[in-house]
Formats: C-alpha cells, sequence, structure tokens
C-alpha cells in the first residue's frame, strides 16, 4: 500500500471513531507511523483530507449500489442487500462525524447532501421502477412521494431521538422499517419475497 493510501486510510478510521474536529494530522501522522511533514506532502491540510476522505467513503457507497443492481437477481433482493450494506457502515461510524462536518465542514456536507440527493434518492427511485417492472411492486405507485418516504425512514432509523441505541438495535429498526416498507408497495409475488429475504415467518 503507498504512503498516501496508507494515511487516507489511517484518517478514515479515526474520524470514523473519534469524528474530525478531535484529530489532528499529527495524531494521524503518529497513528500511521509517518512523520507530519509526511502527511503534509500528501495532504496540503486537514480539510483536504476531510474532503478526499468523505469522497472516497460516498464513492464506496455508489459502488456497492451498482455492484448490488447488477448481482440481484429482483428489486427486493435489492433493496434488502442495500438495506443490510447500510446498517453494516453505520456500525462502524460514531455519528458525531456527521454532526461535525454537518457543523464545521459545510462545502463538504454539501458534497453528503448531493450524495443523498443523487445517489440514495436515486437508487431509490430506480429500485421502485424496477421493482414495478418485475411485477413485485403495485403498478401505480407516486414513485417521488414514496422514494421520499423511504428515505425518511433511513434517516430516521439513525437518528437518536427516534431510536436511542440503548434501547434499539439498529438491524432490528431497519429489518421492520423495511419490512414495514416493502408490504406497503409489494403485491402479492411481492410478498412471498419479503418473507424469504427478510426471513419473516408467517403466522400460523
Amino acid at each position: 500500500m503507498i504512503v498516501k493510501d496508507r494515511i487516507m486510510e489511517t484518517a478514515l478510521r479515526m474520524f470514523k471513531t473519534y469524528g474530525v474536529k478531535g484529530v489532528t494530522m499529527f495524531d494521524i501522522a503518529r497513528d500511521c507511523g509517518v512523520s507530519k511533514k509526511t502527511v503534509y506532502e500528501h495532504f496540503i491540510d486537514k480539510q483536504t483530507l476531510i474532503d478526499e476522505g468523505v469522497q472516497q467513503l460516498l464513492n464506496n457507497h455508489i459502488t456497492f449500489f451498482q455492484e448490488c443492481l447488477q448481482s440481484t437477481e429482483n428489486a427486493i433482493e435489492e433493496l434488502v442487500r442495500n438495506m443490510r450494506y447500510i446498517v453494516n457502515i453505520a456500525k462502524t461510524l460514531n455519528p458525531v462525524l456527521l454532526y461535525e462536518i454537518q457543523k464545521y465542514h459545510p462545502d463538504t456536507w454539501r458534497s453528503v447532501e448531493k450524495f443523498q440527493t443523487d445517489c440514495i434518492l436515486h437508487s431509490i427511485k430506480e429500485n421502485l421502477k424496477r421493482g414495478i417492472a418485475e411485477g413485485l411492486y403495485r403498478e401505480h405507485l407516486q414513485i417521488d412521494i414514496i422514494a421520499r418516504m423511504r428515505q425518511l425512514q433511513l434517516e430516521a432509523a439513525y437518528d437518536p431521538i427516534q431510536y436511542p441505541a440503548d434501547q434499539y438495535d439498529l438491524r432490528a429498526v431497519m429489518d421492520q422499517l423495511t419490512a414495514h416498507f416493502i408490504y406497503g408497495i409489494a403485491t402479492i409475488k411481492g410478498h412471498e419475497l419479503v418473507n424469504q429475504y427478510l426471513h419473516i415467518k408467517e403466522e400460523e
């Protein structure tokens, strides 16, 4: 691994654990095992490191969503796999990271907001179109409305006020919200796949 990539990997790990405000370039250099001068040779300042780090995280998400679209058999499998991926990412991410980026790094935050619209919301809409075409989602859904509702569901799941981490398991919250969402939009054919992918047992 080249030095720049190692620095970025270290920085992202520290940002995800501690947030961005309390992590210094010296902290990153020490944890990475290089001099602070070496860090500055690759990243002109901390803001550049934050910008490139966040963009790398967003690009990783985009790559996964694209691969998921290509490798899944149907829209419901795609939706569930995306949900599982988001849950796994959230478990490694201190919520303070997003809070601090939003508060102290507004330009970087705009990239996150653009991602939420251009990638997350767009992916939800495309999944709805796919599900309708496959006969798994109801035909006359108003896609713009339903997609925004799903995005709000996802945002609520990570809201510590709505679902405090000491009271709710994120995986269980996402499973319940996703099942509720799919049951609301699915055809009878789609309901059978919901049970399969979310391992929901029918009541006797």
